[in-house]
């Protein structure tokens, strides 16, 4: 709060964008400050859905105080563009405070307009999120009872003790921490005893919504019943009283007529005139733009929304389809949210995706609304790629083929979505068209599409490197670190950032391709770029910090100096722990993936028992993940199978161990049945090698002859087709699994053989 007042009394950008998950705080925020900016004499206004046009001229025709324009749910609202650049242009005596659940897609477009409008935003997020945590001296707890002994001061009854489950330390969400005070009270209400020293009361935090909603539906069905509502042959069913709210919320009405309509379409019978005047009773408006308020807050309004819709086809029909351009980005926008904010809830979350699709899939083929509904689609997610990816291929097929950039965004988001999908395949074809646009408007306007060139020309290299095709990957990614070089030297404020992530880029390329030395200097310089921009912009830098101290410890490890590589890859696993508390559906594969990480170094070390842990941690993620979305994580679930079963095995745990391996190669050889290529080949070979080197160590090399020879064969194809630079990526994972095959030929009295081999790992090298 001191910082968003100093920002409106004290020169700088006229924008600040404020970000954090569902229920931590952000509306609550924006409200407060309202209030204190408007006792201060600021004219603050609550801007609606759809007047981002021309709230500002209108509010200055009314007023000569400074105004607070304040845009609750920024990542939605269609012509946001359109005030950004208006405030841009006469920026004097004026802010605006964006509200959003994060700083996605729609924030880099929005930053990547004229040259005035990517001026502003430079300094318009530097890291004023909200996080989880609101004090790291109060426990969750704590929260609890405050909130407790305040609702119940409210209800004049004595305050009841609660007793909290279901959160760790600082990881409820207030919003959560205040439902299961407020749960608690009525519980205690209830029981016609809220006397203190009766025991506390049990409140679980994963299923206050859904108490607190039950409290809300009975007052919604007494308030019908005492008007009428429910009364007669024509009375309303207490499910058509149910549709309705859900109805609200998922189409908010800006007029009577649009209301009637609305609830016409729940139920003929309950478009009447008695019902709407309940329903604005009920709810009545928050502000100007609607004719009526809704169910509140969000959480328990989108659990309330997908449970309605999801038992009721009929209803789904009914609001899902034939919506217009307003309504349309709403609900989109609105089941978008309801899968991230219930993502820990799979039942929840399955079910407001379907729903979501429903609703993408009867969209129009209209060419601006289908873009502004993809604007609201949160990116990067993991459980809404797919339904992003739709829109936009639809989108393409829209464009006019003569629009150049317009397609080269299409084509650069398509190939990011099935990289995120792990179609690495498809994901070429799509960047690789991007790259060729960019480049001939980049050769027309440098100024204009330069960065562009270097975004497409990056993420070309991570998908070319993932395909197997490391040393192709470097140059597509040494040309992105040229460009951003030279725009830093121009504009370092605007593009140092960007600098920062290329050269992370280039050093992960480095030891993709087997060139682990090379790696270090650029990676190094990277962590140190990053390090100085998540000072004054954290939520932008401290991810791409933690990449980079990743990529960092990844490339020490393979040069073999694991305790040089523990700082860097313990730090960047606290960042991503921090990022999955508040995010999971977009940072927890990254958390998985420096766990796994984290483990090789530590085993690496000599320390296998403390790399069981993280090991295991990153196998619980990824099989999570893979659920999820199989395609993506399931080989990823393999690798940190394997890690974990290193581990054991390097411990001393051989039942564990043998688990572990058998595991990943089951999944393996389904891979390579189903993707017979480098990569899985690779994979299946190292962890057959490694369960024949377990089965060695325990005193069994006949046993250990089976997954050697198996190993042995892989090999032979892995390298009998590919050109020696190519084997140069994966030299030292087919060195370690020769050097596996040949002890295990030499236990077994084989010695020629296993001299071979050794000599091919020689060679190899």
């Amino acid at each position: 709060m001191e910082a968003l007042v100093r920002w409106c009394l004290q020169d700088g950008s006229p924008v600040r964008l404020v970000t954090g998950p569902g229920g931590v705080g952000k509306s609550r925020l924006a409200a407060e400050l309202k209030e204190l900016m408007t006792r201060q004499g600021w004219d603050c206004v609550a801007v609606g859905e759809e007047q981002e046009s021309t709230i500002l001229a209108r509010v200055r025709d009314s007023t000569t105080a400074p105004v607070l324009l304040i845009v609750d749910y920024a990542d939605t609202r269609h012509e946001l563009d359109d005030l950004v650049r208006q405030v841009a242009a006469a920026p004097s005596g004026v802010r605006v405070l964006l509200i959003a659940r994060s700083a996605g897609e729609w924030w880099q477009r929005l930053a990547v307009g004229e040259p005035h409008v990517r001026e502003m935003l430079q300094d318009a997020y530097d890291g004023i999120d909200l996080p989880v945590q609101i004090d790291s001296t109060v426990t969750d707890q704590q929260i609890v009872r405050e909130a407790a002994a305040a609702f119940a001061g409210q209800l004049g009854i004595p305050a009841p003790q609660v007793q909290l489950g279901g959160s760790q330390h600082g990881q409820g969400r207030v919003l959560d921490l205040h439902a299961a005070g407020l749960v608690a009270v009525l519980r205690a209400q209830r029981s016609q005893d809220g006397t203190p020293g009766q025991g506390p009361l049990a409140v679980d935090v994963s299923d206050v919504l859904t108490d607190l909603l039950r409290h809300e539906q009975r007052h919604w069905v007494g308030t019908a019943d005492h008007v009428g509502l429910l009364e007669g042959p024509d009375g309303l069913t207490i499910e058509v009283l149910r549709h309705v709210v859900a109805a609200v919320y998922l189409a908010p009405p800006s007029d009577e007529a649009e209301a009637r309509q609305l609830l016409a379409r729940v139920d003929p019978g309950a478009a009447t005139v008695k019902v709407l005047r309940w329903l604005r009773d009920l709810y009545p408006a928050r502000d100007t733009e609607h004719w009526v308020g809704t169910l509140q807050p969000d959480r328990m309004a989108e659990l309330h929304l997908v449970t309605e819709l999801s038992t009721s086809p009929t209803l789904t029909t009914h609001l899902l389809e034939d919506l217009d351009g307003r309504n349309a980005r709403h609900a989109i926008a609105v089941l978008a949210r309801s899968v991230a904010d219930h993502f820990s809830d799979p039942t929840v979350r399955g079910r407001a995706l379907h729903l979501l699709d429903h609703a993408i899939g009867a969209l129009p083929d209209d060419l601006e609304l289908l873009r502004s509904v993809s604007a609201v689609i949160p990116y990067p997610s993991e459980v809404l790629t797919q339904s992003d990816l739709t829109l936009l291929y639809r989108i393409l097929h829209l464009i006019d083929p003569t629009d150049t950039a317009a397609r080269s965004w299409v084509q650069h988001d398509i190939g990011m979505r099935l990289y995120r999908l792990g179609r690495l395949a498809q994901a070429i074809g799509p960047l690789s068209e991007a790259v060729d646009a960019r480049r001939a408007l980049a050769d027309a306007d440098p100024a204009q599409h330069e960065a562009q060139l270097a975004a497409s020309l990056r993420y070309a290299g991570v998908v070319l490197s993932e395909l197997g095709r490391a040393h192709d990957a470097l140059t597509p990614t040494l040309e992105a670190v040229e460009i951003e070089e030279r725009l830093a030297r121009s504009d370092r404020t605007t593009h140092l950032a960007h600098l920062a992530r290329t050269l992370c880029d280039l050093g992960t390329r480095y030891h993709e391709a087997g060139l682990p030395q090379q790696a270090i200097a650029p990676l190094q310089e990277s962590v140190k770029l990053n390090q100085g921009l998540a000072h004054s912009e954290p939520e932008r830098a401290t991810p791409h910090l933690a990449r980079s101290l990743m990529n960092l410890a990844i490339a020490q490890n393979m040069l073999g100096q694991p305790a040089q590589a523990l700082p860097a890859i313990r730090h960047a696993v606290q960042i991503r722990r921090a990022l999955a508390r508040e995010n999971p559906d977009a940072e927890l594969v990254f958390l998985a993936r420096a766990l796994a990480e984290l483990s090789s170094c530590l085993v690496n070390n000599g320390q296998p028992e403390d790399g069981i842990a993280p090991a295991q941690e990153s196998v619980e993620i990824r099989r999570r993940l893979a659920e999820t979305n199989p395609e993506r994580h399931t080989a990823d679930l393999a690798k940190s199978l394997r890690q974990a079963a290193t581990a054991h095995r390097d411990a001393g745990h051989t039942t564990q161990a043998d688990h572990a391996y058998r595991e990943a190669i089951t999944i393996e050889r389904d891979l390579v049945s189903q993707h017979p290529d480098h990569n899985t080949f690779t994979a299946l070979a190292e962890s057959l090698a490694g369960l024949a080197r377990m089965q060695l160590a325990s005193g069994n090399p006949a046993d250990a002859l089976t997954p050697a020879h198996e190993a042995a064969r892989l090999i032979d194809w892995r390298t009998s087709d590919t050109p020696r630079e190519n084997l140069l990526p994966a030299a030292r994972s087919l060195t370690t699994v020769l050097h596996a095959i040949a002890d295990v030929l030499e236990a077994n009295g084989r010695s020629a053989e296993a001299q071979a081999r050794r000599n091919d790992a020689t060679a190899l090298l």
